[in-house]
């Protein structure tokens, strides 16, 4: 039994329904209802009621919630009691981030981090994964976050959260209409795409590469930097275009002109990861952050979506 089944439970019974819970914990519907199988194997029984309407407890569910609420109340109090040892974890950290852990994970952890240590000065430099990890090799970030695992050796590297890449077409879009399309079928279609060196596209090269396929001649209309801006521009119809699932809204983006499609024969789920030198944790305000990082991912554990 992990916290994170255990949060993910009560977040459930709170919000009353999976959808929602997955929106208040800006992951995925699958990896919320996965965490409950998964808690519901290992107890043995059913823990929600699944009818129509709101999600509610079993008498099972109600022990399980009673249960949950204390042991993660008990873990904050810990962590309050803790904070004494911190102290003089302070000066400046400087992190380097690719797009789409900075727009979805980075900020997260920066507010753990400031309430936890308020007198670190913390600096943002967003680019692309390989220009992070260039950075961190250069010395001139303490600690990276991308989209890719870097290999090179001096380079220790973590996963920290599940993503997912999705293309998205506009609603108008005769793709559109199919939802799930061959590769082939994006042969001369327009393409939103990513700037050089972004680790979506990385990822979507290497999923077609894993699947023996490989994206077919397309128009680049243009490159951007964001997925937040890739999302915009299908939005207005200029093409279609890869973004990291979590740049869609739940299921608001049905309603915003955007649909999501499924390539036959391909996943492209993907982890994110923290990235850093092991010769700079001597430091104690990069081994702060480090190890906040690593405890966030270990008591979050976005399942990876299965292949």
């Amino acid at each position: 039994m992990k916290f994170s089944q255990l949060r993910t439970f009560l977040e459930t019974v709170r919000r009353g329904g999976f959808a929602e819970a997955a929106r208040s914990m800006g992951v995925s519907q699958p990896a919320v209802t996965r965490q409950i199988q998964r808690l519901e194997h290992e107890l043995g029984m059913r823990l929600l009621r699944r009818a129509e309407g709101p999600v509610r407890p079993t008498p099972a569910g109600d022990q399980v919630q009673r249960f949950a609420e204390h042991v993660l109340a008990e873990h904050e109090a810990l962590i309050e009691r803790l904070r004494p040892f911190h102290e003089g974890v302070d000066g400046t950290l400087r992190i380097g981030a690719s797009t789409t852990p900075a727009e979805f994970l980075v900020p997260r952890l920066l507010v753990l981090f400031a309430q936890r240590y308020p007198n670190v000065t913390s600096v943002l430099d967003v680019s692309d994964s390989r220009r992070v990890v260039e950075a961190l090799t250069e010395a001139r970030v303490d600690v990276g976050f991308t989209g890719v695992a870097p290999t090179r050796p001096h380079l220790a590297v973590a996963r920290v959260a599940a993503d997912e890449i999705i293309l998205i077409a506009p609603a108008s879009h005769p793709l559109a209409k199919r939802r799930r399309i061959r590769i082939e079928d994006l042969e001369g279609e327009t393409l939103i795409a990513r700037i050089s060196g972004s680790g979506t596209m990385e990822s979507v090269r290497r999923a077609l590469q894993d699947a023996g396929l490989e994206l077919p001649a397309m128009h680049v209309a243009m490159q951007l930097g964001t997925s937040h801006a890739v999302l915009q521009a299908v939005r207005a119809g200029l093409g279609l275009g890869f973004v990291s699932a979590q740049a869609l809204d739940g299921e608001a983006h049905e309603r915003n002109g955007v649909r999501a499609l499924t390539i036959a024969g391909v996943s492209m789920a993907r982890d994110l990861y923290v990235v850093y030198r092991n010769d700079r944790l001597d430091v104690p305000v990069v081994r702060a952050f480090v190890d906040l990082t690593k405890r966030w991912a270990e008591n979050t554990a976005v399942a990876k979506p299965d292949a």
